[in-house]
């Protein structure tokens, strides 16, 4: 189960203060996404975005990275 969408572990993960590093290529692309929209604009509003977006990916494929997700939010 994943924590709530305000939790601030969204927002680490997107600032990049939590590592998303992972075998699965999808992983490491969205990871590498969100540092690239992070390092040109890291004002609280696209923080704010970018947490919400990785909330959201992380409940899309849930099921499918259950076992990397875990290795991330541990």
């Amino acid at each position: 189960m994943l924590p709530a969408a305000n939790h601030s572990v969204w927002t680490q993960i997107a600032t990049g203060k939590r590592s998303m590093q992972s075998e699965k290529l999808a992983i490491n692309l969205f990871a590498k996404t969100n540092a690239m929209s992070f390092a040109r604009d890291s004002s609280p509003a696209n923080v704010q975005q970018l947490a919400a977006k990785t909330y959201a990916f992380f409940q899309q494929y849930e099921k499918l990275f259950a076992s990397e997700f875990a290795k991330i939010l541990a």
